[in-house]
């Protein structure tokens, strides 16, 4: 499963080595594992969020009233559960528990994060495709709606493959983040409740315009300063940091970007690449993907082969 890296900007400090196509980034984030391996004797995830989260109650609870104001008469979905290995957090598997405990980690570093720079807004990207950017983002979300008042919004940004759209079973009669960029709909009228509570979901809905394009207008920054006054927290599914001008318009002006690196799969030149065009003002983290379980340590390797962008 996932590890998450709060010491992100060193990787910057790497000298760069030519990669191949298959590259294992465990070299490129070694020095992060010694960050994570200095705090593993940490409190659990669920009794750290707990003390993370009482001074923040009565804004948590505002944030929940507004949300419950605003999209009063949004459409109701229900979210399929036929994917077993997409949806984690909902498992009961004994053997999905590891990767359920590592999700739970990465939210409440996270919170740590959101409550000192009081940041409401998170793309979570890649440097290319398949590297599980979609299930990260989906299944953090998952985790985040289970604090209760914290309503959470997540947003399908990838308008080229709409990955986070399919696995919520392609919601029927739903307008979609497309047609904000493209009609300026009310915002309402576009984003979905689901039956889990606190969580709302905006498909990418359907285009034939360029997507750079529709992210080039003033609609989006707009959308997502909405999105942000109505919501405790925006997650947003970005396309690919590389080869693609759809994600330094989606992060402009979002406020914090965390990235997706997949085991034996990511090239540490892309890792590199794609950080290097991040403000690493906003970088929140990397997430290392579909790692090996390492022995005897506090981490686990979810190792199972899920879909993802």
């Amino acid at each position: 499963m996932s590890k998450f890296f709060n010491e992100t900007r060193s990787v910057h400090k790497i000298n760069p080595v030519p990669a191949t196509a298959n590259v294992d980034i465990q070299e490129l984030v070694g020095a992060l594992k010694q960050g994570i391996e200095a705090s593993s004797a940490a409190e659990p995830a669920e009794m750290d969020l707990k003390h993370l989260l009482q001074p923040l109650s009565d804004s948590q609870g505002i944030s929940a009233q507004l949300a419950a104001g605003r999209l009063e008469k949004c459409r109701s979905v229900r979210i399929p559960r036929t994917e077993e290995k997409s949806f984690l957090v909902t498992q009961y598997n004994p053997a999905m528990q590891a990767a359920v405990e590592a999700y739970r980690t990465l939210r409440t570093r996270l919170v740590k994060q959101q409550t000192r720079t009081g940041a409401r807004s998170l793309v979570v990207s890649s440097g290319a495709q398949g590297e599980g950017k979609t299930l990260t983002s989906f299944n953090l979300a998952l985790c985040y709606a289970n604090i209760q008042n914290w309503p959470v919004l997540l947003v399908d940004a990838d308008l080229r493959t709409r990955g986070l759209s399919h696995l919520m079973g392609d919601p029927p009669e739903s307008d979609g983040l497309a047609r904000i960029l493209e009609e300026n709909i009310p915002y309402a009228s576009a984003v979905l409740s689901t039956d889990v509570p606190n969580l709302y979901l905006l498909p990418a809905g359907e285009t034939t315009a360029s997507p750079s394009e529709l992210f080039s207008g003033p609609q989006w920054k707009e959308f997502l300063g909405w999105a942000c006054e109505s919501f405790r927290l925006v997650l947003i599914d970005c396309p690919p940091v590389l080869n693609l001008a759809d994600f330094e318009l989606i992060a402009a002006p979002a406020e914090s970007v965390m990235l997706v690196a997949r085991s034996r799969k990511t090239a540490r030149e892309a890792l590199s690449k794609a950080l290097a065009q991040i403000d690493p003002r906003k970088v929140a983290g990397v997430v290392f993907n579909a790692a090996e379980e390492l022995p005897k340590k506090n981490y686990y390797g979810y190792s199972a082969k899920a879909s993802g962008q």
